[in-house]
């Protein structure tokens, strides 16, 4: 990272670099496993839990610490709708789709 960066802008860069890991290591098997979980009615329903319970608004003014672990327990569902697009897209060109 580089010096000079506020702790938000470090944050960001952190996110980002997770993300970027999370789905260059996103397998053909990844994909599907995702896909099967939460592609089912009850999946969904957690899925739904999930951002309803965690998603909003993260950020707690002067409260960087908080802030940072709301942005994580957020990202969770933001990064398994990434991963489920991905395993669609996947699935559209096995079969000719896209």
């Amino acid at each position: 990272m580089k010096p000079g960066l506020t702790n938000q802008q470090r944050l960001l860069q952190e996110i980002m670099a997770e993300r970027d890991q999370l789905t260059r290591g996103a397998t053909k098997e990844k994909l599907e496993a995702y896909r099967i979980t939460f592609g089912t009615a009850e999946g969904q329903k957690v899925l739904t839990d999930l951002k309803a319970s965690y998603g909003g608004i993260s950020f707690v003014p002067g409260y960087s610490d908080v802030t940072a672990f709301n942005e994580g327990r957020r990202s969770v569902a933001d990064d398994i709708e990434t991963i489920l697009a991905m395993a669609t897209t996947m699935e559209r060109s096995d079969l000719g789709g896209e």
